[in-house]
């Protein structure tokens, strides 16, 4: 019995002592170092692994959705109309005026007037009937040269807020100080192919100096063949001022391929007007129209466009020579 006491004595501090080591370290049970010590391997061999509280569970990777295949495009209907836009190719000789000039005889005044390469320069003399407006009689000359880029205030020139040259260093110019008077620029152009269909481009722009009459001047753009007239003037009312205006002269290309274009400005008070002009254009139209020309012109903003007639349905009156 004293053994058994005894042997109850010595074990006693020994359990006392494995619940009070329990107290102290609650996780004890979840140390994976406890776990390597029973199984019999060096704790060293098997660090801990710690997940930071502040770092969120991994989602799984959405699965990509598929892809679409996408339908074809409708194949868009091109109606052909009196405005499809040209081809390539400008058959106006020295359109941007940029391949010099001729001095043409001294006029009254000794003026000293600039003929652009390729074009033939023209005026009406003073006492001449302005065209279309037999109430008004030339009373000077105007002149005509080339304005060059250097020649040219910053505001006028390229990039500028009101650029006169469109195309190149050179702009053409046509104009009086203070009297009435008709200024016209002319050109043939041959071989083109019989039954095609061109336009004639002729952008200009005027300066009214404060006049303010819609009719004060007039500028006009004509394509003349053997067998049909297209063009006719537009007021500055429309054209506006110190604003680049655009004549679309559109005719159809008889047998002998022979077109005569004809370029005219005219003022009709004692008040000054200039007349700017570059980069004009003769280019063939890439689509056939589907229905006849009307005879009115179509005014479209900075624009207007004009539709060949045939000579025997023109009176005679707005019949356009040379």
């Amino acid at each position: 019995m004293r053994k058994v006491w005894l042997s109850l004595g010595l074990l006693l501090p020994l359990v006392l002592a494995g619940v009070i080591a329990c107290s102290r370290d609650p996780l004890a049970k979840f140390d994976l170092r406890s776990t390597a010590h029973a199984s019999g391997v060096p704790s060293a061999v098997l660090p801990i692994v710690m997940v930071p509280e502040a770092t969120p569970t991994a989602t799984p990777s959405p699965t990509p959705a598929p892809t679409a295949t996408p339908l074809p495009s409708p194949t868009p209907t091109i109606v052909p109309t009196a405005t499809s836009e040209p081809l390539p190719g400008n058959a106006v000789v020295n359109g941007s005026f940029e391949d010099g000039w001729s001095d043409l005889p001294p006029a009254p005044g000794y003026l000293i007037n600039q003929q652009p390469n390729g074009w033939q320069l023209t005026w009406l003399d003073i006492g001449q009937p302005l065209w279309d407006d037999s109430g008004t009689t030339v009373q000077g000359i105007p002149e005509a040269l080339h304005k060059l880029i250097n020649q040219l205030p910053p505001h006028e020139q390229p990039g500028g807020s009101n650029p006169l040259i469109l195309d190149g260093t050179t702009t053409y110019k046509m104009f009086h100080f203070g009297a009435p008077f008709g200024s016209q620029l002319y050109q043939v152009v041959t071989n083109l192919p019989p039954g095609s269909q061109w336009r004639f481009t002729v952008p200009l722009q005027a300066h009214t100096h404060g006049d303010n009459d819609p009719w004060a001047a007039e500028s006009g753009a004509w394509a003349l063949t053997s067998a049909n007239q297209s063009g006719g003037w537009v007021p500055v009312g429309q054209m506006g001022d110190r604003v680049w205006f655009y004549h679309n002269v559109e005719f159809d290309v008889p047998g002998d391929g022979r077109v005569e274009l004809l370029i005219r400005v005219k003022s009709k008070w004692f008040r000054a007007k200039d007349f700017f002009i570059d980069r004009v254009e003769l280019r063939r139209l890439s689509n056939v129209r589907l229905a006849p020309y009307s005879k009115a012109p179509l005014l479209a903003g900075d624009s207007v466009t004009w539709g060949p007639r045939a000579l025997g349905d023109i009176p005679v009156r707005e019949l356009v020579s040379p």
